[in-house]
């Protein structure tokens, strides 16, 4: 059984982001997978399913390696700052997965790239820039959680009173997200915001219902009628995203509404829109009325093909990618 270790990035609590998926995809394919949460506990450590071990002390696994009681075959890394980890567990193989395009990752990006075997990226954005850098890149996007397809769920009551429509935005209210396109919805509209403010604030005339548990979101996600990802499109940051959220709204079935750039298009053609995307502000509030207006046939026919994408989008799709790239570089 190899060994994979995921060095310090988020708290496993902390949502449930890319480190936390991959962890638990490679868990659930034969991998022993060491998760260091960010913390330097006196407490031992625990495997929260089988396979998937959560280090509370991640100093103590460093000096079991060091000693020679622990050999790493695959570190996992989500985050160039932890470049240095490369040569504190010497791993057999070094994942890079280039997921975001923070200014201030930047400095460390050239070191983790150099130290890196195998370059995953999670947008086609980040994948121009990681080709120019390295000779072994895969594009590996964000998912689905496949615990969100056609499962059982109960609507919320907090929502189903509210006068409808209801849109919801869903997510963390980052400086990449604009508060005024949330604060235009609700000035017309019911709106919800369920998640964190990392950075700015829920507008006051949306309802914020706070951060919930991963495992309630298909509650929340299924009791509303549509969905915004109001990205504001000039920043970097925007342009290298791929929402996790993006693939777990289409599940729902929901219409979405955008704004544009190369990942919300991804699913949309000329004939077909999937996604209703807008290139202004103007545009974004004309996608939200006509989505506040469309036929019940309208939303059955949309419906069906954002779950068909969705259930071919999952992680444990990417993670055959992921261990199709691992065995290409054994070979």
């Amino acid at each position: 059984m190899k060994n994979v270790l995921i060095p310090p990035i988020c708290n496993w609590s902390f949502l449930k982001q890319l480190p936390q998926q991959i962890a638990t995809q490679f868990a659930r394919n034969g991998y022993r997978v060491y998760f260091c949460n960010q913390t330097l506990l006196n407490r031992p450590m625990e495997e929260i399913e089988p396979n998937l071990f959560l280090c509370h002390n991640y100093q103590d696994l460093i000096n079991d390696i060091k000693n020679k009681r622990l050999k790493i075959d695959i570190l996992y890394n989500t985050w160039a700052r932890n470049e240095n980890w490369v040569d504190l567990v010497n791993p057999t193989i070094t994942i890079y997965h280039s997921c975001d395009s923070f200014e201030e990752w930047k400095p460390y990006e050239k070191k983790m790239l150099d130290k890196s075997d195998i370059v995953l990226c999670t947008s086609a954005f980040i994948q121009k820039l990681r080709e120019k850098e390295h000779d072994n890149v895969y594009l590996v996007r964000n998912a689905v959680d496949s615990s969100l397809l056609n499962n059982d769920y109960n609507t919320v009551e907090e929502i189903n009173k509210l006068p409808k429509p209801v849109f919801a935005f869903v997510g963390a209210i980052g400086v990449w997200v604009s508060t005024y396109l949330m604060k235009s919805v609700a000035n017309k509209y019911t709106t919800v915001f369920v998640g964190a403010e990392f950075g700015k604030t829920c507008p006051s005339n949306v309802i914020n219902l706070g951060v919930k548990s991963h495992s309630d979101l298909i509650h929340y996600y299924n009791s509303v009628d549509a969905f915004l990802l109001p990205f504001n499109t000039k920043s970097e940051i925007t342009q290298a995203a791929c929402p996790i959220k993006l693939y777990e709204y289409l599940s729902t079935g929901k219409p979405i509404i955008s704004t544009s750039w190369e990942e919300t298009e991804v699913f949309n053609t000329h004939e077909e829109k999937i996604i209703f995307t807008a290139n202004d502000n103007d545009e974004f509030m004309k996608q939200v009325d006509y989505v506040a207006n469309m036929t019940q046939p309208e939303k059955n026919i949309l419906s069906a093909k954002s779950k068909l994408i969705a259930f071919n989008n999952t992680w444990e799709q990417r993670f055959s990618i992921i261990e199709k790239a691992v065995d290409d570089f054994l070979k």
